[in-house]
């Protein structure tokens, strides 16, 4: 399995409906929309490589940022 790898799961029926691959080095999505919001924005996320703290993080509908690039630990996480 490749740790890399982040499952978006659908917040309702916890079904696995895309995967990604993380931010680019610069901490954005590398499958944001055309207006910069992120693949998985109003979903959650989870995958093997990420930390205890990213596994089923909600996403918000809004967001630009890749979620894997947020410092999680500045909110208490």
């Amino acid at each position: 399995m490749d740790e890399n790898i982040v499952d978006i799961v659908d917040p309702s029926t916890n079904e696995v409906i895309d995967h990604c691959y993380g931010p680019t080095p610069e901490g954005s999505c590398q499958l944001a929309a055309s207006d910069g919001t992120v693949l998985c924005h109003g979903s959650r996320i989870s995958g093997p490589g990420t930390g205890p703290e990213y596994r089923n993080l909600w996403v918000p509908p809004d967001s630009r940022q890749c979620p894997r690039a947020w410092k999680l630990e500045s909110l208490g996480y």
